[in-house]
């Protein structure tokens, strides 16, 4: 199997911005736009690391609803760098009703954005 270089920056010192592009990409926040009207405003980086596991990013972040500026719940995206995957978790003592955790190969916007932004997104060719 060879491997084919996309771009030259490591994913592993992707920003936090880059890394709040993917949430909304994904979908792991509360709905921005719903039948045209925009329901929620983009999330807030709260936080942001990329240090505390070898090969997974994490941001939390939270949001604010756009008719009365309440506050959603705050949550904490995990991005594994090595296959691809995240998964995020949300505060559950604001948002029982909410679905349990999520996680998920990204998807092709997702690699699409990763690649316009000149990130090193490996190719693998059989």
């Amino acid at each position: 199997m060879r491997v084919i270089q996309i771009g030259d920056k490591p994913i592993k010192e992707m920003t936090a911005e880059d890394l709040l592009q993917i949430v909304i990409i994904e979908g792991a926040c509360p709905v921005i736009m719903h039948n045209g009207e925009k329901i929620w405003n983009e999330p807030t980086i709260t936080d942001f690391d990329n240090t505390m596991f070898s090969d997974t990013l994490v941001l939390d972040y939270n949001s604010y609803r756009v008719k009365d500026n309440l506050k959603s719940a705050d949550y904490v995206f995990f991005f594994k760098c090595e296959d691809f995957r995240w998964h995020y978790s949300r505060d559950y003592e604001k948002n029982k009703e909410q679905d349990p955790n999520q996680s998920n190969r990204v998807c092709f916007e997702t690699i699409k954005y990763l690649i316009s932004k000149g990130y090193d997104v490996p190719i693998y060719n059989h």
